[in-house]
């Protein structure tokens, strides 16, 4: 496994990921959103990554981006391949983010916004729900607000 910054040829293959998640953890209507947001990627002063694995290519992806006016780092549009889940993929995905915010800035609270599919994983990485929005992603995806 390896964890790299994304480039633009991962495109195809985030999307592909996204796919295989919808309509469970994300709402179709959130694919163009997300596609547009992986083509601004190069001009965009976030930080974007993807997990590669040999003989399979790209199988997750992830990033986070800066709040530096309230001192918040949002992670953002992470996500593991369908076939992928619950082999450690995620939590790998996770601590990786995890340390680099950790050490580019130390004293900025971790945020984040999932699903009621997703949240208990990030609770068993420490985070604690902070709202909860019904359907605040789209028909049946509730949106959790969490923080570090």
């Amino acid at each position: 496994m390896l964890i790299r910054a994304f480039i633009p040829t991962d495109i195809q293959q985030c999307l592909v990921i996204f796919d295989s998640n919808a309509p469970k953890f994300f709402d179709h209507s959130e694919r163009e959103y997300f596609e547009q947001w992986l083509l601004r990627q190069p001009a965009l002063n976030e930080s974007y990554l993807v997990i590669e694995v040999t003989d399979r290519g790209v199988i997750g992806c992830g990033g986070f981006y800066i709040l530096p006016e309230s001192k918040e780092v949002r992670f953002a549009w992470g996500m593991i391949h369908q076939d992928f889940h619950n082999q450690g993929f995620g939590t790998a995905l996770y601590r990786h983010r995890e340390k680099l915010i950790k050490q580019g800035f130390p004293n900025f609270t971790l945020s984040l916004g999932t699903s009621q599919h997703t949240f208990s994983f990030y609770q068993k990485m420490g985070m604690k729900v902070t709202q909860l929005i019904p359907s605040g992603y789209g028909p049946d995806i509730d949106r959790y607000d969490m923080e570090l």
